[in-house]
């Protein structure tokens, strides 16, 4: 079963209509009590946990097409970590899936059963390529391959910079020399005027600077 078909057995099960969520909002305060899952149909949620310092660590970024929540399915999960916060990036529309609907339906419906494990395997490999693509190389290679990772149609939302250096793991003052030196040489354009933080990319040229860059979409 690949993506597109397990969509179709999950969405019978969301709620009729997309939620509107403003970008900084906090989707569930505990992952670890979840009660939806949600697919993305628009923006960019982050997911992360604050360290005992009160920096934020970023696990993953979500980006339309994407479902997450699903590991919850079973009930409540011991933490056996820092509490996961999922939060959204930039304003987001989203579709929220009932996981106790969901509970009550997986031992019935065969293809729902088939579709949720479709995703929960996609999660795995989205998560490793995820890590390899942000967890090495130069600063500049981590901001670009973010900016793949995120774009749709060759746009892609350019976060502010204290986000971007939290997501790539370098300082703000880092992230905002990089973006300044990828607008100076054209491989990030101005997009939207209305939307300031909506960029066009110069696909080719993040690439070069990105070097390997994975992506499950792909897979």
């Amino acid at each position: 079963m690949n993506t597109t078909e397990a969509l179709r057995h999950i969405l019978p099960h969301a709620d009729d209509t997309p939620l509107r969520i403003p970008a900084n909002r906090v989707l569930e305060p505990e992952h670890e009590n979840l009660t939806s899952a949600y697919i993305i149909k628009q923006g960019l949620i982050i997911q992360g946990h604050y360290n005992r310092g009160g920096d934020r660590q970023i696990c993953r970024v979500y980006r339309p097409g994407d479902l997450f929540g699903l590991e919850a399915l079973n009930g409540p999960f011991p933490p056996t970590g820092p509490t996961l916060v999922s939060e959204t990036l930039s304003e987001c529309q989203v579709m929220r899936v009932s996981l106790a609907r969901l509970r009550q339906q997986q031992s019935t419906n065969l293809s729902l059963t088939q579709a949720v494990a479709c995703f929960l395997s996609r999660e795995i490999i989205a998560s490793h390529y995820w890590k390899i693509n942000i967890g090495s190389g130069t600063a500049l290679s981590r901001i670009c391959r973010f900016l793949l990772w995120i774009a749709h149609h060759d746009q892609c939302i350019v976060p502010p910079r204290e986000k971007l250096g939290s997501i790539v793991s370098v300082t703000t003052e880092t992230a905002s020399r990089a973006i300044a030196n990828l607008r100076r040489e054209g491989s990030l354009q101005p997009g939207d005027p209305q939307h300031r933080d909506k960029m066009r990319i110069n696909r080719a040229e993040l690439m070069r600077h990105a070097g390997d860059f994975w992506d499950d979409r792909a897979a």
